[in-house]
């Protein structure tokens, strides 16, 4: 087996040397020259470095932390496997957590990876507003931010940190104002939990846009997050069906779309249906869904490349409208 001593034999330099231009290390430079000799000599002799090496030698693993609500939900799958794509191309793994949306599981999770000297991390998911695990959270990323670990969020501003802002309040009203087009008037909302800023901010959106302009809101109503909540939701809605039910993710959607089935409700021609994320859960839908896209994976890749790459900046997601079979034009 080759080691940091063959290599820097075959180079010509010390063994500090060698272990710099490989491994790099905080205020210490290697002259060019000698960093190209080091790096020919490894690949001649096929050195595979000590990853426990680097971290100390660096100060930092070559690792980004990523955490996640919950994997399952295909917005964070795709998020993960946005970053996860970025971090490659710069070198970089990528540890995965999923931590729920208490802000006190995240400061734990948080703690744990700044003892590995992650070189990044960035977080995806929301929360309650008024957590109490909230300032411990904040804490515990900026003494990372301090330590020089870059953090990011995804759809999180609550953390005061950069973040990738997700279209919650473009992408509502654009699919409001889409849907009161087609002559819908009357709307139910199946609006996530009452605590949840992003599904809130979509919810309250899509009512403000749809009464500015003379539509109606039927009813609105706090739900879980998952196909089971959308089911149960829906259930409460079939005595008296607006024209349209919108749900504040897709998941929702989808269990509104199996309760209607359920009930022998057909979409559209009784009820509309649309949704916000247009994830590939949708995919197998039948009818199609109207959603608001916005690409996660795409997402995931913008904040990987913000927390590793020098003098990236944050910016926020872009969304289309999707109008499909779901919703069509009223008047049918």
């Amino acid at each position: 087996m080759t080691t940091l001593s063959d290599v820097a034999h075959r180079a010509g330099v010390s063994l500090a040397t060698a272990s710099r231009a490989l491994n790099g290390a905080p205020g210490r430079q290697v002259r060019p020259e000698l960093r190209d000799r080091v790096v020919r000599a490894a690949r001649e002799l096929a050195y595979q470095p000590h990853a426990a090496a680097q971290t100390m030698a660096r100060g930092q693993a070559n690792s980004l932390g990523l955490l996640v609500n919950d994997i399952t939900d295909p917005f964070f799958a795709a998020v993960a496997a946005g970053v996860t794509a970025a971090a490659a191309r710069q070198g970089c793994i990528v540890t995965l957590a999923t931590t729920g949306v208490a802000a006190a599981a995240k400061a734990a999770v948080v703690n744990l990876l700044a003892g590995q000297r992650v070189r990044a991390l960035v977080l995806a998911g929301g929360g309650p507003g008024h957590d109490p695990g909230l300032p411990e959270l904040r804490a515990g990323l900026a003494r990372l931010a301090e330590s020089g670990v870059r953090v990011c969020a995804i759809g999180n501003q609550a953390l005061r940190i950069d973040s990738i802002a997700l279209p919650n309040r473009a992408g509502a009203a654009a699919l409001a104002d889409a849907l009161l087009d087609l002559g819908h008037r009357r709307f139910a909302i199946l609006a996530g939990p009452a605590e949840h800023p992003g599904m809130g901010c979509r919810a309250d959106t899509f009512a403000d846009r749809v009464r500015a302009r003379g539509g109606e809101i039927t009813a609105r109503l706090a739900t879980g997050m998952d196909r089971i909540a959308g089911r149960r939701a829906t259930s409460r809605l079939l005595d008296r069906l607006p024209d349209v039910i919108f749900a504040a993710n897709d998941l929702l959607a989808l269990g509104a779309l199996r309760a209607l089935r359920d009930a022998g409700i057909v979409v559209p021609d009784r009820v509309g249906l649309a949704s916000f994320g247009d994830s590939d859960a949708l995919l197998d839908a039948f009818p199609r869904i109207t959603s608001v896209f916005m690409d996660a994976r795409w997402a995931g890749e913008l904040a990987a490349d913000l927390v590793l790459t020098p003098g990236a900046e944050p910016v926020e997601l872009g969304f289309e409208i999707r109008l499909r079979d779901s919703t069509r034009r009223a008047g049918r």
